[in-house]
């Protein structure tokens, strides 16, 4: 140690990470998450100090712990990307809480285990110790596929959920974590003499490569079974997550172009074949024909985002009751109605900025597969973020898929919180030319 209490600079590049980034960031997160209990506290009860205050800021406690574990452990992963999910979650906790308070402990519980889920995840990626493993986890998700479209129970129209005595999840949710893995692993394996960004492929060169060939018919037995459960939702982002890793990966054009073609005919048969998809593309086009009955739930959407005017009415002042599945489906434009356009443009600036800084991570990743595992994760949060908000707001037609990090749901927490810890772990901080981190 120098005189003035300062490490010399050769030992600078050696000391372990305090992630000052991530602790000051998370602390505005934690801060936001109280704000946002004391006005919902307010409006439900008159005083600040209520039991809604109090949740809402538990709801961002397990990430700060995760901060002290990868202080602990020396973790050396982004620091930006932590609070950006850390924010998404606390955004959508008091709208959780306030649709339906029943849900608000068991929400908080899937948050803290998705948490822990997130840091072992990004520990064990960071150590290089899920390579290897991606295959063989996606051949068990076709398993469980199988297996849920045999006995697994029908909700909301899709025969994608496999209960364990009172317990239940979404068998497809744990493909799209397989997939990544598995994708990166295979296609990883090609063009390894080659920078990402110069990496071409031919169609004959990509089926000659047998690691590639093997992920690219288990992505397909991904898509067909999720299809065949009746969930075109989730089988649509993963194929397009998939799509875009594989583009990335060899950067053949036709693949994309024939992918959209088998992609758009894919849907339209889907529309006929399954009832509830053709009603859903019918609402999207016109939901006021019929306002009352299956355009309820997209014109009370629209209702709610037009009543939220630039500042929102503020949490519990609105009705976002009146949307159907709101605490799922629609918890993007119920929280429109009381955050406003304000609030819901920085909701859509957390996940803009999350995943266009997951591929900026790819592009200084120490290896292509860890830079494909951090497009695919990537890919999956912004495919998923994209079509839920787009089918709130009447872009898109509604796919029954969740807000990621923010929306209720076991199977969706669990889920994007996994997702967010591989892509922590395909991570590195930027550091200077003296080895030491910048902050």
């Amino acid at each position: 140690m120098m005189e003035d209490g300062s490490l010399p600079a050769s030992a600078q590049g050696t000391a372990r990470p305090i992630r000052e980034t991530e602790r000051s960031l998370l602390g505005i997160v934690m801060l936001m998450s109280l704000t946002a209990g004391f006005s919902l506290s307010l409006a439900r009860n008159g005083t600040l100090t209520g039991e809604e205050a109090a949740l809402c800021f538990v709801s961002s406690a397990p990430f700060a712990m995760t901060h002290l574990v990868f202080v602990a452990k020396g973790f050396d992963g982004d620091e930006l990307i932590l609070p950006l999910a850390a924010a998404a979650t606390v955004m959508g906790y008091p709208v959780v809480y306030r649709l339906r308070p029943d849900l608000a402990v068991r929400q908080l519980a899937f948050i803290w285990l998705g948490s822990a889920v997130m840091a072992v995840l990004a520990i064990l990626q960071n150590q290089k110790k899920l390579e290897g493993w991606g295959v063989p986890a996606l051949g068990g998700s076709i398993a469980l596929l199988v297996l849920t479209l045999m006995v697994g129970e029908e909700r909301g129209g899709a025969r994608s959920w496999l209960f364990l005595g009172d317990m239940g999840f979404q068998t497809s949710e744990l493909a799209k974590i397989t997939c990544i893995l598995a994708g990166a692993e295979g296609l990883s394996k090609m063009h390894t003499a080659d920078s990402m960004a110069t990496a071409r492929a031919s169609a004959r060169e990509i089926w000659e490569c047998s690691q590639a060939r093997r992920v690219i018919v288990m992505w397909a037995a991904v898509m067909l079974l999720t299809v065949a459960q009746r969930d075109v939702g989730t089988a649509m982002v993963i194929y397009i997550s998939c799509v875009a890793m594989a583009y990335v990966a060899t950067g053949n054009r036709l693949l994309v172009l024939v992918s959209i073609g088998i992609g758009a005919a894919a849907v339209a048969v889907a529309g006929r074949v399954f009832p509830h998809v053709g009603v859903r593309f019918s609402t999207w086009l016109n939901p006021w024909a019929d306002a009352a009955g299956s355009g309820y739930q997209v014109t009370q959407s629209i209702y709610a985002l037009a009543s939220g005017g630039i500042l929102g009415r503020g949490y519990g002042c609105g009705s976002p009751w009146l949307i159907p599945a709101a605490v799922t489906d629609m918890l993007f434009s119920a929280s429109a109605e009381e955050i406003g356009l304000a609030g819901s443009i920085g909701l859509i600036a957390i996940y803009f900025l999350m995943v266009g800084h997951g591929y900026a991570c790819a592009q200084r990743a120490d290896s292509r597969y860890s830079a494909l595992v951090a497009v695919g994760a990537a890919n999956m949060i912004a495919v998923q973020t994209f079509v839920i908000i787009g089918g709130n707001l009447g872009v898109l037609p509604l796919t029954g898929v969740t807000l990621p990090l923010a929306s209720y749901g076991g199977s969706s927490m669990l889920t994007s919180l996994a997702i967010v810890g591989i892509l922590l772990g395909s991570t590195r901080r930027l550091h200077s030319i003296d080895g030491g981190a910048l902050s």
